[in-house]
């Protein structure tokens, strides 16, 4: 089925004489696929990926910080990193295929790339000035881990504040000791997954560096409702995130313990949301 629908998008992107081919993949053999289809290095597509090893420094990527379920929000955002790539010009015709997700769920679109065509998503997702987008990129895989799993097979609620450390300690104060205090430890790290499900049973918030030094956890946040607007039925932990957001250059991940949702936040806004149990 993947194979055929990848087939038949990239004949509809030369019959409708494409400026673009994007297709999605999450394994090797996705790329492979792809490049069993002939004239595949004739039409120079660009690739969508979740995972930088599959980069091939011969052909186009794209890489996506985090999974995103929603299929037309998935291609605005991809468009959107192809442009800024300079992969992409304004108006192009793209022809965007995603074969990665359940049978019922591959896809063909055909889109006209415009400039925020994902409402800035993917720049603040993936080109902040001050942040590493694989910080955002792990930070995001262990919140999705946190809300698949939870904790002791309870769910988790918890908050990470991402970049502008320095800002972030200014408005914020140790609830009680903190287990990272002179350590170096990074997102990165394998141990890490373990000690932030560990240390999220502890009120407040997680503070990482832009560069992936978890520097605090336990950390109560400064909150405030000027220039605030959250969807309803969104409380204390969301606001706190919103508001630290706002007054820093920091990205907040929250993963709410009520409906188990994880949302971003950046300039006081909720910029995307995504529920783990739809994420692989």
């Amino acid at each position: 089925m993947e194979k055929t629908v990848l087939r038949t998008g990239f004949e509809l992107a030369k019959e409708m004489k494409a400026d673009v081919i994007m297709y999605c993949a999450d394994t090797k053999k996705d790329l492979n696929n792809a490049h069993k289809i002939s004239n595949y290095k004739k039409m120079a597509p660009i690739v969508v990926i979740y995972e930088k090893k599959l980069a091939n420094s011969k052909e186009r990527a794209v890489f996506l910080p985090t999974e995103i379920p929603d299929l037309y929000q998935k291609a605005y955002i991809s468009i959107a990193a192809g442009m800024r790539e300079n992969f992409i010009k304004n108006e192009d015709l793209v022809v965007f295929i995603d074969t990665t997700g359940p049978d019922s769920e591959n896809v063909i679109l055909t889109l006209r790339a415009k400039p925020l065509i994902d409402n800035g998503i993917y720049s603040i997702l993936s080109h902040t000035s001050e942040i590493d987008p694989m910080v955002i990129h792990n930070v995001l895989k262990i919140a999705i881990q946190l809300g698949k799993k939870g904790r002791e097979g309870k769910p988790v609620g918890t908050t990470f504040i991402v970049g502008d450390s320095g800002d972030v300690l200014q408005h914020s104060t140790q609830i009680t000791y903190n287990p990272f205090e002179g350590s170096y430890v990074e997102i990165s790290d394998k141990i890490v997954t373990s000690m932030i499900k560990e240390y999220s049973r502890l009120d407040g918030a997680f503070v990482i560096s832009g560069k992936g030094k978890i520097v605090a956890a336990a950390r109560y946040l400064e909150s405030g409702k000027e220039g605030i607007e959250l969807p309803r039925g969104l409380g204390a932990r969301h606001m706190s995130a919103a508001w630290m957001s706002k007054i820093t250059n920091a990205i907040a991940v929250v993963l709410s313990e009520s409906d188990n949702l994880l949302r971003i936040f950046s300039n006081g806004m909720m910029i995307l949301e995504l529920d783990p149990v739809e994420l692989k």
